[in-house]
Parts: structure tokens; sequence; C-alpha cells
């Protein structure tokens, strides 16, 4: 008898688990972190609105293992004629311990400090590979190209490997539990030998079994990838499922309802384009629809709203100033890595200077440098608590351990070390900015009624702003535009007139140069002008993101729908029902305005201040 613990969720109500499953993996701290994680950063729009990933855990676990179920008939089916690795109990014991521990690598605030694990991109993928230990799976990842998985998805099948060695008993085990977890598909590049005029009647039977074998192997491996994508897949997996349904909960965006009982019930095995995969019965039709409309309007209305964009910029700037403060020459990047996720821990090295290089070469000139001053200065309370002198560097360093890092962990560096600029607006919302217009469907409104349909003075004024970004995220590290930048660029337009006089630059490098940094002192000066005119800061934030596109619309059409009582029997998704659209032609940029206005903003004002901007971009953007 298999003993099972029960979890209260207030979505689904019980979610049971194997007491084992619970003891060696919930129950350790690598899981229990996930409590301390945030899954969304919707709190700034919705302040009740705090759920971690570790709920979100166990609900993809739920759903998996409903999905799973409604599945298994036609796996235990297919599974007498297919050739598969496994009995379906094992493949079901590995999928369920992937969307278990599917989240178990995010970094600290989710999304929001994923993109830090790029730092060390190609040590995490030799780490996820070296894990795994399959040769099919290193070739099969390293021809993903560009296209690799989330940074995230990479870290929880490290993690998972590594810190539950114990789960898996073999490299097809460990290669499907990560296979699933990142959506990468098995492929069979297995080819049949061709039949020949001049063979014989036992050549020819031989060469027709070989024909049996690998058409057996391939649907043995289609069913793999069916089981793969219930988890991780381009159109509905389980993964997904959860966070629009609990999100949505959560937050009491009421926008649709998902059924996720008759949608995962409706779930089939089909042949499709002479491929398995999974589809869906016809009942499921009002539910897959419903799924899209939740998913799109959660991410158009609330991911893409400025009150949230603005905190994860905070945080991410935050976070880029921690990993400057404590990167080093041996590690660029010390926060975010298996380490420091783990009860492995990573050791965090401080240095301080004590004297600058100029001031330690005029003492040693002096005769002053000596080993009493050395000594005498390590003894000076105010440098030595807490910290080890370093005679070589001239400096003191202080150590710091993190392990199991999580939100709460960050946040007390950030109180530490990120004591101004946007590290500061993070703590202090009466300090944060506003934004200028509140949703793309506003920025568009307000642009149209001046200019029209004139797309071009748009784009010019997109590619424009995006630059100017870049440049000041380069130069200050942070995408802040103030008065500091004019400094900047008269430098670098000095620099580039030097260069050219040493013909260290062709003239069309120094004439592109030139070019690049007058519009961002035109645009710089536009601000600073309307700045003044307005009566508020000239120090702008400014955020970029994609214009709103389905995250549906590349595969969402082509879901096959089983019609058991229509001839072909199978249709795709986009032949019988509408889906979203998504134009082709709105894939540039959009970008948030935010300003710092010098006391209350009244309704008036607030309007006289969008206006004014308006007006004086589109004036930049047309010269």
């Amino acid at each position: 008898m298999v003993f099972k613990k029960r979890f209260k969720d207030p979505i689904y109500g019980y979610i049971e688990i194997d007491v084992q499953i619970v003891t060696e993996i919930i129950d350790t701290p690598a899981f229990q972190r996930l409590k301390d994680i945030r899954q969304t950063s919707y709190t700034p729009l919705y302040p009740a609105a705090y759920h971690n990933r570790y709920v979100h855990s166990l609900g993809v676990y739920h759903l998996g293992r409903i999905a799973f179920q409604a599945i298994k008939p036609q796996l235990i089916a297919a599974s007498e004629e297919a050739f598969i690795d496994f009995t379906v109990e094992k493949l079901q014991r590995v999928f369920e311990l992937a969307c278990l521990l599917h989240d178990v690598g995010h970094a600290p605030f989710s999304h929001t400090g994923e993109a830090f694990f790029l730092d060390k991109a190609e040590t995490l993928y030799t780490q996820l590979k070296e894990s795994v230990g399959d040769e099919q799976f290193s070739e099969d990842f390293d021809a993903l190209g560009a296209k690799k998985p989330a940074p995230h998805e990479c870290m929880s099948c490290v993690v998972g490997l590594r810190t539950f060695p114990s789960c898996f008993e073999t490299s097809a085990e460990r290669s499907l539990f990560a296979r699933c977890i990142i959506g990468m598909e098995i492929r069979f590049a297995e080819k049949p030998p061709e039949f020949r005029e001049e063979m014989g009647r036992e050549e020819r039977q031989a060469v027709t079994k070989q024909h049996e074998e690998i058409q057996s192997r391939k649907r043995g491996v289609e069913l793999l990838n069916c089981v793969i994508s219930l988890l991780n897949s381009s159109i509905i997996d389980v993964d997904r499922l959860d966070y629009i349904i609990r999100d949505a909960n959560t937050i009491g965006f009421k926008n649709a309802q998902v059924d996720y009982m008759r949608l995962l019930n409706g779930m089939r095995i089909v042949e499709y384009n002479k491929v398995l995969c999974i589809g869906y019965h016809k009942s499921a039709l009002s539910v897959i629809e419903s799924a899209v409309y939740a998913h799109d309007a959660e991410k158009k209305w609330v991911q893409s709203h400025p009150a949230i964009l603005y905190e994860m910029e905070a945080l991410k700037n935050a976070m880029s100033s921690l990993t400057n403060i404590f990167a080093s020459q041996a590690d660029p990047n010390p926060l975010f890595c298996y380490e420091a996720l783990t009860e492995q821990g990573k050791t965090l090295s401080l240095s301080v200077p004590l004297f600058s290089e100029e001031a330690k070469d005029l003492l040693v000139q002096n005769n002053l440098w000596t080993e009493q001053a050395q000594v005498l200065a390590t003894r000076q309370s105010i440098f030595a608590e807490g910290y080890n002198f370093n005679s070589e560097t001239n400096t003191f360093t202080r150590e710091y351990t993190v392990s199991l890092l999580a939100d709460e962990d960050f946040l007390y560096l950030m109180k530490q070390f990120c004591k101004d600029g946007l590290g500061y607006e993070y703590f202090a919302r009466n300090r944060r900015r506003m934004a200028v217009w509140k949703s793309e469907a506003e920025f568009r409104a307000l642009f149209q009624e001046r200019i029209g349909d004139s797309s071009t003075t748009i784009k010019t004024l997109e590619a424009d702003f995006e630059s100017l970004v870049d440049y000041c995220q380069s130069k200050t590290g942070s995408p802040i535009v103030d008065s500091e930048i004019f400094s900047i660029l008269e430098q670098e337009k000095a620099d580039a007139e030097v260069a050219k006089e040493n013909q260290e630059i062709p003239k069309e490098s120094y004439e592109d140069i030139i070019r690049g940094i007058e519009t961002k002192k035109r645009l710089s000066k536009a601000l600073e002008e309307v700045a003044g005119e307005l009566d508020i800061e000239f120090e702008f934030l400014i955020v970029f993101q994609k214009k709103f596109s389905s995250s549906f619309k590349a595969t969402i059409g082509k879901i096959p729908i089983l019609f058991p009582n229509i001839e072909s029997g199978v249709v795709p998704l986009e032949n019988v029902i509408d889906v979203l659209k998504s134009s082709s032609d709105r894939k540039s940029n959009f970008f948030h305005l935010f300003y710092k206005a010098k006391g209350d903003v009244d309704d008036l004002k607030k309007k006289s201040i969008v206006n004014t901007i308006a007006k004086k971009l589109i004036a930049e953007a047309s010269r």
C-alpha cells in the first residue's frame, strides 16, 4: 500500500502525493526554497497577489497526473506495437517528477532575475549536459542553436538531477526528465534501408523486418514526445495551464473561466500528418478558446502594466549592481549559479580599498608605506571588524556565504548595498516615477491622434529611444536619462574626433558615430526642455517591451481536434474555430516613459504633462 499526504490547494482542493516523494523531495531545503520565490511580479498592481513557486509546482504536479491519466490507456495500447525504453509506470513516474521539479532552479523573483543566468550560459549548458549524461540528449541540445530553452528550465534540470540523483536509475530516465522540463523533443533520424529490384525473397523479408523495427522505434519516440509536450510545449501544457488559472484566481482577474478537468480529460494521442501527437476531443474546444483568451488578456493587461514593469526594472537594476559588487575576475556573476541556489552555497567576497593606487604609490615613494603602516591600518576597528587585509591588492576583504538563494536574501543585500537610485525606489514607493501612458493602447491613441496612421514617425521614435536607452544602460548601468548623459555624449564626441584625427577610424564610421551622438543629444535635450516647461524632474526612466503578440499564435491553430463522427477524424483547430490573430507588422518595440514630479499631480496637470511630452516627442521624431 502506498501512503499519501494531502495538500489543501485553494484551486484544486486536496492534492495527494506519495509520502516517499514528500520525504525525499518536497520536504528538502532545495524544494522548500520555492516558498520564498514569488510566482509573479504582480503585487505593485494587486497587493494581495502573492503566491509562490512552491504552490505552483504542486499544482503542475496535480495537473500533470490528470493529463497523464487521460492518455495512459492509449499509451498502454500503443506501447504493444511501439518500442519504448520505459514501462508506462516508469514513464509516468519520471514525468511526474519533472512536473514537480520543473521550477526548482528558478532565480529570486522568478523571471525577473532569470536573464542573469545567461552571464554564464555556456557553464550552465555544460552542467546540464553533464548532469544528464546522455549522448543523444547533448546532440539534440546542441542542435537547438540559438533557440535554447529558458535559463531557469536548464537550471531546474541541473538542480533536480544533482540534488536528487537517487530518483533516477539510468541516463534514459535523466534524459526524459530534462526533456520534459525544457520541452525538447527527441529527434528521430534513423532511415530504413531501401528495397532494390535485385533483392531475393529472404533479403526482402529481412529489409521488411528492419522497416517494421524502425517504424516501431519511431512510434516509440513519438509517444515519448507526446509525454514531453504535456509539461512544456508551444501550445497548451500543464505548466502554462496552472499559472493561467492560479494567477487569475490570485489577482481576481476574472476575464475567462478555464475548465481544466474538461480540457485535460479531452486530451488524446492522435495521428496527424503521419505523426503521433497530443490532440483534443471536440468537447474541449470551448475550454481551449477560454485558455487562449485568459492567457493573452493577462499578458496584455497585467504583465505589461507600467507599475509592474517599473518594479521589475528596479529589481533588475539592483541585481545588476549587486552582481557588479561581488564580481571577480574568476567569477563575473557569483550570485546566479547552481551553488548559490542549493545547500552547497557560494562564498561572496567584498573588497574595500584602503587607498587608491595613486595614493599607495605616493606613500611608497615617500617611504611611508611600511609594514608598520599595514599593521596599524588593520588595527583600525572601522576597517578591521569582519575584514581581512590583503597587502598585495591593498584591500580589505569581507566574505559572505549565500545558499538556497531566495527573494528575501536579495532584499537583504539590496538594503545593504542599493541605498539610492532604482534599488532604493523598490522600497520607497513614494519616490517612484509616474508613467506618461498606462498601456500600449493609450500610447497608440495618444500618438495616432496627432500623426494619424503614419507608422514611419512612430517607428523612428521607437528606434531612436531604444538606441538612447541602450546607450544609457551601457554607460551608466541604468535606463535613466538625466543631465549626466550630456557630459558622457560630449566626451564620446571628443574621443571620436581624436580617433578621426589619428586616422584610427574611417570617415564613414566617424560620421555614423557623430550622427548617433547628435540624435541622442537631441532626444535628451527635448526631455530636458519639457521637464523645465512642466516643472518636473529631468530624470526620465525608459522601459522597453515587445508590443503585444499572443504567445499562442505560432502553433495554436495546428492543434489536432478529434471529431469521432467525421470521416477524416482529425481536423486542425484553425479550420473549425477562430483564434486570436496577431499582426505580423507589429513586431517593433514599444516603450514606457516615467517622469518624477516635484509635488502632487492633479488630473489637470497630469493631462498637461502627457500631452506636452507627446507633442514634443512627435516633433523630434518628425525632424
